[in-house]
């Protein structure tokens, strides 16, 4: 569940990730092109390299408000680390600088590793990677922030090539493995500050969301052990820089309860007081802040307010409201930051479900800001540091607060809530907070069919960057020739123009699919349209030659910019159904009904 957070713009994130990276043919993997060189041509706001240090009873002041750099380094595509992957433009040190100006503080950069690990070459980490990397930490360093640099992706048993597993059949070769990645992780950064914190892992777990398996968790506890006898060994700053270490899958309750954490022992610190950090996530309640299937958009006396106002009663969840989550702080401090060991809330936040009820979007807006202060000033009144999930995605079901490409603040209410409310310790910070919305409306909209081949012939969906309506591309249905030069395979396109509730048909012809491969990869429908929840899609059916299958379940959602998405075959999700079809010589068509157009059409 906690990891789908990354992907909450839809299914697709992840899969449409995929498919753009094979259609694109680029390698961005250690690409920093576009990237603003800005930080080499000003003097650092600190030096990477100074004595600089901070007691442990500062630190949590020190840090302030934290911001995630989301969906960027740990993206992947393939086992292969892209900061572009996930549809994030290159991190760049206007971005960087900008939420510096916001008022945050710290930095965390989630990492993934995976295929720039040699395995064959005693695990040597590709040296572009990690420079990389080192260039995004030296943009934090320019703004005078501090930096949270970990192993993100490779801890998943969801992500193709993930390896670091509490749950995998040969602990030796991971223990060897994770030794060797944070030893060449801490050399490369031995000489920095204390404004760079290592954090040894992510979310770590079975992928199973009971109880904690105590043989699994005892391998996290050798984990933890093993990451700071390896930095320590390292020498330089890191023998007293502060690492943050995990329980079991960043749990609070399986963290501080009785399942099975054990604190490691840190004897080979130099700074005369503790250095160790425990790391948490707090995504409660999760069908309030992270799931797009369960309506329920309201959290809090904010929500509460919003019921008393008109807005439908359903919207309020049932649990987790303030004093569960004050209960939760205070688990945390009398754990740990009682008895000198600081806690970082290393992700929290709640996605944008303004689209749930158009009517009281507003509100619905407003109680999101309610809740990112509500948390962020509960956790600083007990100092406990708060640092905000942002995945770059700001639209529906995003948690976005900046656009990554312009460097604006697409959510200023809830950035300036979240400052305030640390600053301040209060988490009624954000309670007055007024969000206006307008809704704009047009004369029509329209649907246009999708499709990808197992041999990458495609016409990607309509926001794409690389082959969408904004391009040359996206009425042609293409393919790649020898040489990798672009081929039109001749085929037409029939899109939908949606006037209002109806039947509708988007369709391909005019190319022989089973000359070419023999099953797609995907097939759906995009649209240049918001989502809402009160639209309803029925009745579809595909067609391809003169064979039709009706589509009893199709998966209907907002794609990453909010619009609606038709998802009927995709490859890379696997938990859409199968199709049994066969591939025609001319032509597929998709035949829908939709209803609940009133809010977009107009």
């Amino acid at each position: 569940m906690s990891f789908w957070k990354k992907f909450l713009t839809c299914s697709l994130a992840g899969a449409m990730a995929l498919s753009m990276a094979a259609c694109s043919n680029d390698d961005t993997s250690s690409s920093t092109d576009g990237s603003d060189a800005s930080n080499t041509e000003n003097e650092a706001a600190v030096q990477y390299d100074g004595d600089f240090t901070v007691p442990v009873a500062d630190i949590a002041e020190d840090m302030g408000a934290g911001w995630n750099l989301g969906n960027q380094l740990e993206a992947n595509s393939n086992q292969v680390p892209s900061e572009t992957a996930w549809d994030n433009p290159v991190v760049t040190q206007e971005l960087i600088s900008a939420v510096a100006d916001a008022g945050f503080k710290t930095i965390r950069v989630p990492v993934s590793y995976l295929s720039m690990i040699d395995d064959a070459n005693g695990y040597a980490v590709d040296t572009a990677w990690l420079d990389r990397v080192e260039e995004v930490v030296q943009y934090c360093y320019t703004e005078g922030l501090y930096v949270i640099i970990n192993v993100h992706g490779d801890g998943y048993n969801t992500i193709d090539g993930g390896w670091l597993l509490c749950n995998g059949d040969n602990q030796e070769y991971i223990c060897e493995k994770y030794e060797a990645l944070w030893k060449q992780i801490a050399e490369r950064f031995k000489d920095y500050d204390e404004h760079l914190i290592f954090e040894a892992m992510n979310e770590e777990f079975d992928n199973t969301y009971t109880d904690p398996n105590r043989d699994y968790y005892e391998n996290i506890n050798k984990y933890n052990q093993i990451f700071i006898d390896t930095v320590r060994a390292t020498g330089s700053k890191n023998e007293h820089r502060y690492l943050l270490i995990t329980g079991w899958n960043t749990n609070i309750d399986y963290t501080v309860g009785d399942y099975g954490f054990v604190m490691p022992t840190d004897e080979k610190c130099t700074a005369g007081e503790n250095r160790l950090m425990m790391s948490v996530h707090y995504y409660d309640p999760w069908d309030y802040c992270g799931e797009e299937n369960i309506k329920t958009y309201l959290w809090g006396a904010r929500g509460q307010a919003a019921i008393t106002a008109g807005a439908s009663a359903t919207g309020l969840g049932n649990w987790g409201q303030e004093d569960y989550l004050d209960g939760q702080m205070q688990k945390l401090y009398d754990s740990y930051v009682s008895k000198g060991i600081p806690v970082i809330i290393g992700e929290y936040g709640c996605i944008d479900k303004s689209t749930a009820d158009p009517n009281f979007a507003g509100e619905i807006l407003s109680n999101r800001v309610y809740y990112n202060g509500y948390l962020a000033g509960k956790a600083a009144s007990l100092g406990i540091i708060p640092i905000y999930w942002d995945n770059g995605v700001n639209s529906t079901y995003g948690f976005g607060v900046f656009d990554r490409t312009t460097y604006e603040q697409t959510q200023p209410e809830i950035i300036s809530a979240i400052i305030e409310a640390v600053a301040n310790k209060d988490p009624q910070a954000g309670a007055d907070a007024a969000v206006e919305t307008t809704v704009e409306k047009s004369s029509e909209v329209h649907a246009y069919i999708g499709i990808q081949t197992e041999v990458y012939t495609f016409r990607n969906a309509y926001n794409d960057a690389s082959y969408g309506a904004s391009t040359e591309h996206f009425n042609t249905l293409i393919k790649w020739g020898e040489n990798d030069e672009i081929i039109d395979t001749g085929a037409t396109f029939t899109d939908a123009v949606i006037t209002g509730d109806g039947t509708y048909s988007v369709s391909v012809s005019g190319y022989d699919f089973s000359q070419d491969s023999s099953k797609l990869n995907m097939l759906f429908v995009s649209t240049d349209f918001l989502y809402y929840p009160t639209m309803h899609v029925s009745n579809v059916v595909l067609k391809y030659d003169d064979t039709e299958i009706s589509i009893e379940k199709p998966v209907v959602m907002a794609d990453a910019q909010g619009n609606m998405y038709i998802e009927l075959i995709n490859i890379y999700n696997t938990d859409l159904a199968a199709l049994d079809y066969t591939m025609p010589t001319d032509s597929f068509t998709v035949t829908f009904d939709i209803t609940g157009t009133s809010n977009v059409i107009g």
